[in-house]
Order: structure tokens, then sequence, then C-alpha cells
């Protein structure tokens, strides 16, 4: 009987380690807004603060309009779309790992409506306003995004889309480039896209000084477990290799979370018609902000290859 209530017992601890794991990687946590804390603690952050609390009262601020779609699996997305005069498409915007689109995209989507383009600030899955208990690191959310994307193409016929993303929302864009898309998706935008959820995984594991043999296995199986989902189910590399959408590639060259290494290799790999722009000096999705017009510059003969002259 003690050697029951032993066994018992640690297979109890195994499964708390688990679970709390999977709260660690996987747990939604919502409304990571950067004008309720302090947000720029950082040098590189604090020095274009003022840039970014203005993008992000820009998206606040901008008339737009709330909608909602459900996800293959039942779970209720979110979204706000903001239409544009004399409009040549329609950018959907995917934000990264528990953040919120209006911090992520903050100082490019006055310039994205400048351009005659509406766009979509959508909320990922168990962020903000979206249902959903665990994010996938793009594994569910590609899907997600393909289901926007259809949203947009029966509301919109005929209009251009393009799929946009930042870090995990670019490793999203990719995943989803690799799948069938609506006719009308032009082209991809992918900033600072990791290259699977199982080598950041690994890469954050291992900053922590922690041993990536040991809990990589660990979190994976958390995922399984609690979630239902394998974090090596897909990948954004692999997925770059069947993608055939023109495509604009951005990464900072001192991205010291998703090393630009891992954006060329994406680079690499994508099949479609593809353009890299790296800036010097830029950290994680830092790329727009640390330099504007190289990075405009890039955009305007992206959109203008892919999109009908403005109007």
């Amino acid at each position: 009987m003690l050697i029951l209530y032993i066994a018992l017992g640690l297979a109890g601890a195994f499964l708390l380690v688990e679970f709390v794991l999977y709260l660690i990687a996987f747990g939604g946590k919502t409304n990571q807004d950067f004008t309720k804390h302090n947000f720029f603690f950082k040098p590189e952050l604090r020095e274009y603060s003022d840039l970014i609390l203005a993008g992000a009262r820009y998206c606040r601020e901008t008339p737009h309009e709330d909608v909602t779609i459900r996800a293959r699996d039942g779970v209720r997305l979110a979204a706000r779309f903001y239409d544009a005069q004399n409009r040549r498409g329609i950018v959907i915007m995917c934000h990264g790992y528990r953040s919120v689109a209006e911090n992520d995209f903050s100082c490019s989507s006055e310039f994205v409506h400048s351009q005659g383009l509406a766009f979509l600030l959508i909320d990922e899955r168990a962020h903000s306003r979206s249902g959903g208990l665990a994010m996938t690191f793009g594994l569910r959310e590609r899907w997600d995004l393909i289901d926007w994307a259809k949203y947009i193409a029966g509301r919109f016929p005929g209009e251009r889309i393009i799929l946009e993303g930042l870090s995990m929302g670019a490793s999203t864009v990719l995943m989803a480039a690799g799948e069938e898309l609506p006719g009308e998706t032009a082209g991809i935008i992918v900033d600072c896209g990791y290259t699977s959820p199982k080598e950041i995984i690994s890469r954050v594991i291992a900053s922590r000084h922690m041993s990536v043999k040991i809990f990589y296995p660990l979190v994976r199986l958390a995922g399984r477990m609690f979630g239902g989902f394998d974090i090596e189910g897909c990948s954004a590399m692999e997925a770059a290799g069947r993608a055939t959408l023109p495509a604009l590639f951005i990464h900072g060259e001192a991205d010291g979370f998703v090393p630009c290494e891992m954006g060329r290799r994406n680079f690499a790999a994508y099949a479609g018609e593809k353009t890299l722009v790296t800036v010097p000096g830029a950290g994680h999705g830092m790329s727009y902000i640390v330099d504007m017009p190289k990075c405009q510059r890039a955009l305007i003969e992206f959109l203008g290859g892919i999109l009908p002259p403005e109007k």
C-alpha cells in the first residue's frame, strides 16, 4: 500500500509540474496593454515611446468596426476592421506571442492606411477579446488566420488580401501560406518570424539556463496532455517551402529573441517570389521603428508589385 501511495504521489507531482509548464508556455494571457504598465523599461524602447504610443492611439481612435467569427474548433475570434477610402486591398495583421495588435502594429498602421489599404487587426486566440485557453505558436492560429482570410474574401469579393505578421504572427503567416488560401490573397509580409515552435521554445529554455534535453520534451508533453496539440505539428520553415505567394521578409539584425539567422533561413526556404530586408541595430520587432524610411520604401515597392495603383 505504501508503494501505491508513493506512486500516486509521484504521479500527482508529475501532473502538477506538467500543468505548470503548460500554463507558462501556452496559457492565455489577455490584453498586455503597454500603455497601462511599464512597457518602456528597456532603453531601446524608451527612445521610441512617444512614437509607439502615438501609433497605439491612432489604432484606438480611428473609426473601426468590431467583428467576430467562429474558428473551426468553435473558439470565438475577435478583430477590428479599419476601412479605407479608395481601397486598394486589405491587410490582415497578426500580432505576436502575448501581445496586442495595436502594440505590434502601432507604428505601421497609419502608414498602411495612407497607402489606400484597409486593415484588420486580429486578436489571436487566447489573447485580448478572443476566446480560447491556449496559445499554440502558430499551429491552430494558422487555421484561424485562414478563416479570417475567408471572412474578408466573402465580405469583399475580389479585393486583394495581404497577410502580415510579427514574431509569432509572422510564423503563423508562413504556416498559413503553406496551406490553401482564398484566391484573393495577393502576398504576405513576414516580420521577425521564427523557424518552428520547437526551435524557438528550445531557444527560450536554453536562455533560462535550463536543460533543453530535459525541459523541451516536458513542454511538448504538456501541450499534448492539457491542450490536445503537438508543437511539432507544424514548422514555419517547412511551410515556407510550399508557399508560392509573393513575400516580403523583414528582420532586425540585432534581434536577440528571434535571431536574424532564423529569418534568413525562412527566407532561403521560401518557394515563392521573395524579398528580404534586414535592419542593422534593430531588436525584436523593432525594424520598422528603427529605420522607418527603409521599411516604408520596401513596403511601397512590395505593394506596388501586387496591388493596383492608388486611385
